[in-house]
């Protein structure tokens, strides 16, 4: 089954990316088609303590993670209050995703994702900034009352050097693919692809949550 392509490269250049996949099919008690309209993951990861957890795995680089982004917004400010939501930058075995999994971990450590991570998605996508060196992207970050040195020294860290390799071991534990992916309860696998659309995507999604 072909997925769909996204953006693998920080030089403007586009990478196609499409899988395979084949799984058996089969309809859940929630109507759902295993295999079709979610996966199960090849390694289910612990939630606690959230016994509903929801993770967006994304890419700053890539287009379809940029566009998921307002019906994201739109699902948390509707979503059950027991749902607990996070995001985590893919990273897979390329410099590339490396890089930009250290911009997101940077940010978070400085305690300025909040104000960063729309930001730093509009300056990639929509004002074409190229932002592609711990440099460049340090004097981004000033606006955010962050030291171009402090941000450089956090980018280096052995802290965020943890949090990506961590980010690493689980992109591959879920077994994603390609972005934006959505993991639910550590357990299954969806995005807009196998749903159909953006608005069934967060619907399956409420239903799987329950699973």
């Amino acid at each position: 089954m072909q997925r769909r392509a996204f953006l693998a490269g920080l030089t403007g250049l586009t990478g196609l990316l499409t899988t395979s996949s084949f799984s058996v099919l089969a309809s859940d008690d929630f109507g759902l088609e295993q295999g079709v309209e979610y996966k199960l993951v090849p390694q289910p990861q612990p939630t606690a303590p959230y016994p509903k957890k929801v993770v967006e795995i994304f890419g700053y680089t890539c287009p379809h993670c940029y566009h998921l982004e307002p019906s994201l917004h739109e699902w948390l400010e509707s979503k059950p209050k027991d749902i607990h939501f996070e995001r985590m930058p893919v990273v897979f075995n390329h410099p590339n995703w490396i890089f930009m999994g250290r911009v997101y971990y940077t940010a978070q450590e400085l305690g300025v994702l909040d104000k960063s991570h729309m930001a730093f998605f509009d300056a990639l996508h929509k004002d074409k900034k190229e932002l592609f060196t711990p440099e460049a992207i340090a004097k981004f970050f000033t606006q955010f009352g962050v030291k171009e040195s402090d941000f450089i020294a956090t980018f280096k860290s052995f802290k965020v050097d943890q949090l990506v390799r961590k980010a690493a071991k689980l992109t591959r534990a879920y077994g994603v693919e390609g972005v934006p992916s959505l993991v639910v309860n550590g357990k299954y696998l969806t995005d807009v692809g196998m749903a159909g659309s953006r608005k069934k995507m967060w619907s399956n999604i409420n239903q799987l949550v329950n699973k």
